[in-house]
Order: structure tokens, then sequence, then C-alpha cells
């Protein structure tokens, strides 16, 4: 499971890729992922409707790893990828990057993640009409920090028995 902590105050993002497949003629697998949000080890999504939120990852689209690597490489501030049922991934430096004046070690440079649930997540059907939860989870980590987060999901994404 790979798990970043936000701030001080014992929250804790947990993804954890559950399953691999590939489609006829893709060369490029599809991931399924589960994303949760944890307080001190309680869920903080209700277990009502789900504990954790699943977002697959289609044949077109990167490994999720392989995309904050790649935003952290680049220090763009423009970068987001789609996953299915309609869960969008945004990250980006807080900052500009390469400001010597704010004093920041290297690895150090700050970088949110924001995570927005835009499928219905209440609804009694999965695909039903498109609604836009306004759920979205924004969280901040060092680049050291993300860059932690995506090798231990890189090494989960890659281990499963083909």
């Amino acid at each position: 499971m790979a798990h970043i902590k936000y701030g001080k105050e014992g929250l804790e993002l947990d993804i954890t890729p559950v399953s691999r497949w590939y489609d006829d003629g893709s060369e490029e697998p599809c991931v399924e992922y589960e994303i949760g949000l944890y307080y001190k080890d309680t869920p903080l999504f209700s277990d009502e409707f789900a504990e954790k939120f699943v977002a697959l990852k289609d044949a077109q689209a990167p490994y999720l790893s392989a995309f904050i690597l790649n935003v952290l490489a680049s220090g763009q501030p423009d970068n987001w990828i789609m996953l299915e049922p309609k869960v969008s991934v945004f990250m980006a430096p807080k900052n500009a990057l390469g400001c010597a004046c704010r004093g920041e070690m290297p690895g150090q440079t700050p970088f949110f993640m924001e995570i927005k649930l835009d499928q219905n997540i209440l609804a009694d059907k999965p695909y039903t009409e498109y609604s836009d939860t306004g759920l979205a989870l924004k969280l901040e980590a060092s680049r050291e920090q993300w860059g932690q987060f995506a090798r231990d999901l890189e090494t989960e994404e890659t281990d499963f028995e083909d």
C-alpha cells in the first residue's frame, strides 16, 4: 500500500492498486486503484457507501506513479490525469520552481495533489447521469515525500502476476 501523511495532523492518503489487466489488442495495462483517506487509521469516508473509492486507469493513461514522477521531474504547473469513473487527479508545485529566495532545500519543494471526485458517489448505479460531488482532496508534501510515494506505488502497480 502506498501512503503519504498529510501535514502533522495524522491525515493519510492511501492509494492501492488492486488489479491489473489488458484489454484485447492493447499493449498497456488497465489498473484499478482504491483511494482512501484516513485520520489516525480511521477511514474518513463513511463505509455506509464506501470506505475507499475506486479509480480505473485505462490502457491510454500512464500509471499513476509515472504521472507523479513526471510532474516532479518537469515541475510544470499544469498536470492532470482522468481516471474512471470520473476521478480527476491534478498535481503541481505549490509555488513557481527555481526561486532560491525562499531558501528551500533541493527535494523539499512542496507539491500539491488534488483528487476530485466528479462521480455521483451516492448514486444507486455507478454510471448514472453525470453529477459533480464537489468533493476534492488536496494534499501537500515535499518533492522527496511524493517521490517516495510514487516509488512505493510503482512497486505495487507492477507486482501483479500476468
